[in-house]
């Protein structure tokens, strides 16, 4: 892609190169013919030569355009991109005839005069070129960034996949245990314990850090300390406060916050055998 828009670039400075140097050679050739037409002008090549600047600094103006162009966008840097080289080339073109004569020729051209030529014979091409050419880069522009391949935008980073099982601590040795089997989890500052078919563990993580890990169908928050398997609940009673207990498969009673009733609530699912009082 870097390589194919380099040579479409230089294809662009080399058709604009080859424009500028037929315009200036036309520019002689008109002279030529202006004088030969008329019995009372002479023709000069060196002066000739010498206006034909005029097409000259087209090549850095525009140039420069493109390059401001492709850090620059919207409404209002569109029209500074199209004024600022006419006036740019407009004001540049006497100055540049007023210092190459002072310097190699005989005569010094009039800074007035040759503005004033400018404007009557040139000034409409100035209004025509630099606009033509912003909207010209605009649209190449947008092509080759329509060209381009698209990128993925970067989609949100997916949770990690629910753990069907983790390592608890019991004594010197370190057990897998299949989360489906573990009935609740408890705070015990600074541990946890993980209330297992069989046994209770000791482990080293906090409630949070474990809710991220599990299924979030089938475990929930309770209370701030506690941690549920929805499918060991077998029924809940409300305390008349906002509160409920739920009592699990082994017959452990726990209390369900009011803070957390409702997404208690919203992750029952039909298949969920319980009895609500």
């Amino acid at each position: 892609m870097v390589t194919a828009n380099h040579s479409a670039q230089q294809r662009i400075y080399a058709v604009l190169a080859v424009v500028l140097i037929v315009c200036i050679v036309l520019t002689v050739v008109f002279d030529l013919l202006e004088a030969s037409l008329e019995s009372h002008s002479a023709f000069y090549l060196s002066e000739s030569f010498l206006f034909s600047s005029f097409w000259w600094l087209f090549a850095p103006l525009i140039f420069g355009q493109f390059y401001f162009a492709h850090s620059h966008s919207g409404k209002v840097s569109n029209i500074l991109l199209a004024l600022s080289p006419i006036s740019i080339h407009l004001f540049a073109y006497p100055a540049v005839i007023w210092t190459l004569s002072a310097v190699f020729f005989e005569n010094t051209f009039s800074y007035r005069q040759t503005l004033e030529y400018e404007v009557t014979r040139y000034g409409f091409i100035l209004l025509i070129v630099y606009p033509t050419s912003l909207v010209l880069y605009r649209l190449v522009h947008g092509r080759k960034m329509d060209a381009r391949p698209t990128v993925e935008q970067a989609s949100p980073p997916r949770k990690p996949a629910c753990a069907s099982s983790m390592v608890v601590a019991d004594g010197n040795k370190r057990t897998v245990i299949e989360t489906s089997d573990i009935l609740y989890f408890s705070a015990s500052t600074p541990y946890i314990y993980v209330h297992h078919r069989t046994k209770r563990y000791l482990h080293n993580e906090t409630l949070k850090s474990v809710l991220a890990k599990l299924d979030g169908r089938l475990f929930v928050r309770i209370h701030r300390s506690t941690i549920v398997n929805i499918s060991e609940v077998r029924s809940f009673k409300s305390r008349s406060n906002g509160d409920y207990d739920l009592l699990i498969s082994d017959g452990t009673e726990l209390r369900l916050s009011r803070n957390f009733a409702a997404d208690f609530k919203g992750k029952i699912q039909p298949s969920h055998q319980l009895t609500a009082e």
